[in-house]
């Protein structure tokens, strides 16, 4: 059964046009019916919890007024279905005709958006995946062991440092991925949420860093630090401006938006390890990732 007898079978309609559009974590098309747009996103199937846990946060949010893209029902009344050849999870949403906002336009906006989200995700009564070192430092272990990576035991002492400055911090509900490239800003003016695959019960300051965090993930210049730290710490002030309208941080929690980022390279080389494959990088690439970690490292400690 291919992906337009699925969405035929499953939401009765019969969609003309499909055309993938993203590849990661799952498969993302464009499906029109009748000149209408749809988002189809077929996640992998060792993603499989995460993506049922999304759509229950997105549902929650959007019957709370959040603004999260809206999820199409199925024929049979549900928010996802099981596709029949692979048994992976299948999601439609309503396509927003928007463009990714500009970071430094709304960043204060977006501030607001988090706590928001932040405050109305403290009223849901389902249980979050607990994302802790486990998640954010050892997957990425994990997937160097396998590579038989033999650097590793700089990565892990580097890992445990900075989970140790963190590890204190108040708890609460994590997007996981928090930037400007999970939203969309539609004609008017109204900042959309989405990609929650990787939302858990862990650090809220997590999202703090991604969206503020203005470094260049691959560049090793002197520059990138130095100007990357400043204009994240301007773009950070900005930030709270909007958040502290539902949440004050304190200064342990400021400083750490910048281990966060730190933290961040590892979860994300694990990610697109994970889906990609391990030929995805090689030694080099993993031993520029620790380069950039350590001058990162050694100009916050000179800047907090």
């Amino acid at each position: 059964m291919d992906i337009r007898e699925e969405l035929q079978q499953k939401y009765n309609c019969l969609f003309e046009n499909v055309k993938l559009i993203r590849d990661m974590i799952g498969q993302v098309y464009l499906v029109e019916k009748n000149n209408k747009r749809y988002v189809l996103k077929l996640f992998r199937k060792n993603y499989s919890n995460q993506a049922i846990q999304s759509v229950d946060i997105m549902s929650y949010l959007y019957q709370n007024g959040y603004p999260v893209v809206k999820i199409i029902d199925t024929i049979a009344g549900n928010k996802y279905f099981i596709s029949e050849k692979e048994k992976r999870v299948g999601v439609l949403y309503e396509y927003i005709d928007g463009v990714e906002p500009n970071k430094a336009e709304f960043i204060e906006y977006i501030g607001e958006m988090a706590g928001k989200m932040r405050f109305a995700m403290s009223k849901y009564q389902s249980t979050l995946f607990h994302h802790d070192d486990d998640f954010f430092i050892n997957r990425y272990i994990r997937i160097l062991n396998q590579m038989s990576y033999k650097d590793i035991q700089a990565f892990k002492q580097h890992g445990k440092e900075l989970w140790l400055r963190v590890s204190d911090l108040p708890l609460g509900f994590c997007h996981g991925d928090y930037h400007t490239g999970n939203m969309l800003i539609d004609n008017r003016q109204k900042i959309n949420l989405f990609d929650f695959d990787a939302a858990a019960l862990s650090y809220p300051t997590y999202d703090i860093a991604t969206v503020c965090d203005m470094t260049d993930y691959f560049s090793l210049s002197d520059s990138n630090f130095e100007i990357g730290f400043n204009q994240t710490y301007s773009m950070l002030e900005r930030f709270l401006k909007g958040y502290s309208k539902f949440y004050m941080l304190n200064d342990t929690e400021i400083k750490s938006i910048f281990d966060f980022i730190a933290i961040r390279h590892f979860d994300i080389q694990a990610t697109i390890i994970e889906s990609l494959g391990l030929d995805c990088v090689n030694t080099n690439f993993i031993k520029n990732q620790y380069d950039w970690l350590m001058k990162w490292d050694r100009l916050c400690r000179t800047k907090l």
